[in-house]
């Protein structure tokens, strides 16, 4: 049976924020704070094997952020410190002891993450961690987790978790999220697309549908284990929800147009925004999925379209091409106080609250290329984060740090294939998503 438990350590914890980093705006220089692991080469027979993937496995995740100068003791650290350590001094840590914190200040490290391996009376592996901050000199967290010996990666992945936390001051981590997105494989001219769910470390990898009808933009649900998505169902496209576990699937609301665009409410797991197009033109609906009722939002002749709550449900951003082409508009969830919010040059789309509520992101075309960027909810402050032939789709990750969306480099070749890339909204950086490599990505959702 999988399972992981975590117990706090008697250890005093700090929310405080980690003193040796400094976050900058995108294309500056990006100091890297150097952690330095101990405990991770193990001896015993009995856990050697164990402690090399947890340590493997943290090191990938946190290679993923560009934040960190990763440093494992072995047999020489001379090239991992900006001063020489020398062999009598490279003691082993014990999770209870306190580290010589002038000592590694000088050798340029920035924190210290120590680990005990053992084994539990049942025979599980218990990895006691501490980690601390040389700077101030403190410990940033200490916990004891359990775990079977099929449960590495989750195990690596918790504690990944918790060193970002520590160094970047997030409220959460986002090693053990899932990422949802439609592939799509086969000729130019008949492209067979599938709903996909896979880890974000691109493990776990499941696909949803079996491709016969078209699938698009699908959505994580405020329900445990269901998803919405948009499949192209008796000629025209609807909207369907689905249950991940035994991945049956059902046509939401008794519309008999054309739905598209699901957005799901906040808070209340019973409702959804979607658009609908009636005679033509397009308007925004929320709907009740118990009652099986909808209410119109918008009833302006442009073609209002891709609709996101605020995450207190109070506020929808949209696009709509009612002046000046496409643009984003916020109103008030009854549908009143609309107001547009985009103001630069070319069409916006497909806009999108953050978690948090502090900003809105979006995709923008301007001069024939394609942009990813962000904007406060007054539409001040835009700054564009990505850009290429085609770029799209965005979402945010739950912490609010990071947008994950689809890209494609060029028109033709294998750069015309869309991936799935991360970017990092304060620093910049980016990174392509582990999919798998014979397929396409795109309309991800991040949860």
């Amino acid at each position: 049976m999988k399972f992981i438990k975590i117990f706090l350590l008697l250890f005093v914890l700090s929310n405080q924020a980690f003193a040796t980093v400094s976050f900058s705006v995108k294309n500056e220089e990006i100091p890297k704070t150097k952690i330095l692991f101990l405990g991770f080469d193990q001896a015993d027979p009995r856990w050697r094997t164990d402690a090399f993937e947890v340590f493997e496995r943290i090191r990938k995740n946190l290679k993923t952020t560009d934040l960190f100068e990763i440093v494992k003791q072995s047999n020489s650290i001379e090239n991992a410190t900006t001063a020489p350590i020398s062999k009598g001094d490279r003691e082993n840590l014990f999770v209870e002891a306190l580290p010589d914190f002038e000592k590694y200040s000088k050798a340029g490290i920035g924190a210290i993450v120590i680990a005990q391996f053992n084994l539990d009376s049942a025979g599980n592996l218990e990895i006691r961690v501490r980690m601390w901050d040389v700077l101030d000199s403190r410990q940033l967290f200490g916990k004891l987790y359990t775990a079977s010996k099929d449960n590495m990666r989750k195990v690596a992945n918790v504690i990944s978790n918790e060193v970002f936390k520590a160094i970047s001051s997030e409220s959460s981590g986002h090693f053990s999220s899932q990422i949802l997105y439609a592939s799509e494989s086969g000729s130019p001219k008949y492209r067979i697309k599938k709903i996909n769910l896979i880890d974000f470390d691109g493990e776990n990898h499941q696909v949803l549908t079996d491709g016969r009808d078209l699938v698009l933009t699908p959505i994580f649900s405020k329900k445990r284990d269901e998803i919405f998505y948009v499949r192209y169902f008796q000629g025209r496209p609807q909207v369907f929800s689905m249950n991940i576990k035994n991945l049956r699937s059902q046509k939401v609301g008794g519309f008999r147009i054309t739905t598209m665009s699901p957005s799901a409410h906040p808070k209340d797991q019973n409702i959804i925004l979607l658009a609908a197009i009636e005679e033509g033109n397009s308007d925004i609906y929320e709907m009740n999925i118990a009652g099986n009722t909808a209410t119109k939002l918008t009833k302006h002749p442009a073609i209002d379209t891709t609709p996101s709550y605020s995450p207190d449900g109070n506020y929808i951003a949209f696009s709509s091409d009612r002046a000046n082409g496409q643009q984003i508009y916020v109103m008030s969830i009854d549908g009143s106080s609309t107001k547009r919010i985009s103001t630069g040059q070319g069409s916006y789309s497909k806009p999108i609250w953050s978690p948090d509520g502090k900003l809105i992101a979006f995709t923008r075309i301007k001069g024939g290329e394609f942009f990813i960027g962000v904007m406060l909810p007054d539409g001040k402050s835009e700054k564009l984060l990505s850009s290429g032939y085609l770029v799209e789709g965005a979402k945010w990750s739950p912490n609010s740090r990071y947008l994950v969306f689809s890209k494609k480099k060029a028109a033709y070749g294998k750069d015309s294939i869309p991936r799935l890339w991360v970017v990092d909204i304060i620093t910049g950086f980016e990174f392509e998503l582990p999919t798998p490599p014979s397929e396409g990505a795109t309309d991800p959702d991040w949860a």
